[in-house]
């Protein structure tokens, strides 16, 4: 069984960031950790919501990471954050409130490779759902490990940048100010 102090979160667990855990443990799938629940980025009340995320056994850093923010301002500091828990081989996909409708891009903060996606009034899960093309009826029967695991599978290998238009940080903001 893998503790948390032997994960990429470890740092994040010392400093009380994560946040109502509906899994923190090893998942079905051997050699790998998970984390669902919330992360906070800033202070208590600036959190990354809806979290999926894994890492895998001898990985410095978090393979796949979702969930949701309020704020496109706020992505620097979770990037911030993380620090090294994150590098430019993991997936991490972070959906925006206040983005405007239909907007997807890939911004970068030096290697790590964040994809910013929209949300609307949907949750993150049935988002990744739609975006990995996963049978929601299958997972329904699922547990939490087994529903992170399927998600994960594709998460880990998701490579579509053709959906997504490249940007830089200022330029996501000079969108969403438009």
């Amino acid at each position: 069984m893998t503790v948390v102090a032997d994960t990429p979160f470890a740092k994040l667990d010392a400093e009380g960031r994560l946040l109502k855990p509906a899994l923190n443990a090893d998942t079905h799938v051997p050699g790998r950790f998970g984390f669902r629940g919330e992360i906070a980025y800033d202070d208590a009340e600036t959190v990354l919501k809806e979290v999926f995320s894994v890492c895998e056994s001898g990985k410095p850093a978090i393979g796949f990471l979702a969930g949701s923010i309020a704020r496109l301002e706020t992505l620097p500091k979770l990037v911030e954050t993380f620090g090294a828990a994150l590098d430019g081989a993991g997936n991490y996909f972070i959906y925006v409130s206040d983005l405007p409708r239909g907007n997807r891009m890939i911004v970068r903060f030096g290697e790590v490779k964040v994809h910013v996606i929209f949300l609307d009034d949907t949750s993150v899960y049935n988002e990744l759902i739609d975006t990995f093309y996963v049978d929601k009826m299958k997972l329904k029967k699922f547990d939490t490990a087994a529903k992170l695991d399927a998600l994960a599978e594709i998460g880990l290998k998701y490579d579509s940048p053709s959906d997504y238009k490249e940007m830089s940080f200022a330029d996501g903001m000079a969108l969403k100010a438009a």
